[in-house]
Order: structure tokens, then sequence, then C-alpha cells
């Protein structure tokens, strides 16, 4: 039962995020670059950099990596992602690491196929 509440909660909060203002177009942009994909098709607990996710992506704008971290970093900032800190042995640069957390579950698509993300743009074409 706890799983079932937890899972309640999560489906919950994604509603609640779905429904914001700026955040949403965020997570949609994520969403349909694929970036959340990717990451989950790193793994359960990777952790990738702008630099790495960008790679996955058909950009030519070599500056992509930086646009994408400002979004990463403000998915994570609402507990979308996770961010961890990565210093170089060097010293003299530093990178964010992103990950999923579960929420993010909703957002991507399922072994069937489907996900919530096109909840995204009927809420936002209601408001």
């Amino acid at each position: 039962m706890a799983e079932q509440d937890q899972d309640n909660h999560l489906l919950q909060y994604a509603m609640e995020l779905a429904s914001a203002s700026a955040l949403p177009m965020v997570l949609r942009s994520t969403i349909e670059l694929g970036v959340l994909e990717i990451v989950a098709k790193a793994g359960p607990t990777a952790l990738l950099s702008s630099f790495q996710i960008v790679s996955h992506l058909p950009s030519t704008n070599p500056h992509a990596h930086n646009m994408l971290d400002r979004m990463l970093s403000q998915l994570a900032s609402h507990s979308i992602l996770t961010c961890s800190v990565d210093t170089h042995p060097d010293g003299y640069w530093i990178q964010r690491l992103y990950g999923l957390v579960p929420v993010v579950k909703y957002f991507i698509r399922n072994e069937d196929g489907a996900s919530s993300a096109p909840l995204l743009d009927a809420i936002r074409a209601s408001l």
C-alpha cells in the first residue's frame, strides 16, 4: 500500500509541475528533445553532463550544452532531476551532472510507449 501511496503522490506532483508557468515550457522542451529519454537509457543511476546529453542530439550549435545546462538546472531546482557537481582533477573546471528522479517516469515513455507528457500540452491549452 505504501508503494501505491507514493505512486499517487508522484502523479499528483507531476500534475502540479504541469500546471506551473515557465517550468512546463522547459520541461516540455526537454521532453521534445528527448533529453529525459537519453538520461533514462543511460541507466537508472546514471549521471550525465549537458555535454554528454548534447552529444546524442542533432545540434550543431556550439553553445547547445550551455543552453541545455540552464534548462536542466531549472528542472533540478524543482526536484525533477538530481544535480551533482563534478570537479575535474586539475581543479580548473567543474561540471554539473544530472540524473532522474522517480517523478520523471510520468514524462518518459513506458514499456508500452505511452507517457503522461501530452498532459503538458492539454493543461497549457486549457489555461
